[in-house]
């Protein structure tokens, strides 16, 4: 089943804010709301340092993400997606798809490679990305 990204401008504006705040450096998020079916809804965005400070890899420090998972289960949510900017196109890196074995939730990725920022989401089947499209309201 296909999924579909639900994420409203705000969000979208939060975390391209974000993305250019962190240059020259990846930036990282996490992205909580529910799953309904092939629907992923994202009602809110943390936005978190590269652990990192690398300029093409990004990590989320672990206890900040535990800390966050913990957070959304009071909330009713659930961690639906990670956000990460790249300084190439917006396709998932051999370090991301190793990744979205690890963490198998649908993947934004943000790059400004030429002059606006702009994003597309994945999700990993048969350890190959496959973009999913992004609703946004």
């Amino acid at each position: 089943m296909s999924k579909v990204l639900h994420l409203s401008v705000e969000n979208v504006a939060k975390l391209y804010s974000h993305a250019q705040d962190c240059l020259p450096l990846e930036s990282a998020g996490l992205l909580f709301g529910h799953l309904g079916g092939s629907v992923v809804t994202v009602t809110r965005v943390e936005l978190l340092k590269n652990a990192l400070r690398s300029r093409i890899r990004f990590e989320i420090d672990p206890v900040t993400e535990y800390e966050l998972l913990l957070d959304a289960e009071t909330r009713g949510e659930e961690l639906v997606g990670i956000f990460h900017s790249h300084p190439a196109p917006p396709q998932p890196s051999e370090a991301d798809l190793q990744n979205m074995s690890l963490n198998p939730v649908v993947w934004l990725i943000a790059s400004r490679t030429t002059g606006t920022w702009l994003s597309r989401a994945f999700v990993l089947r048969r350890r190959k990305a496959v973009e999913v499209p992004v609703i946004l309201s």
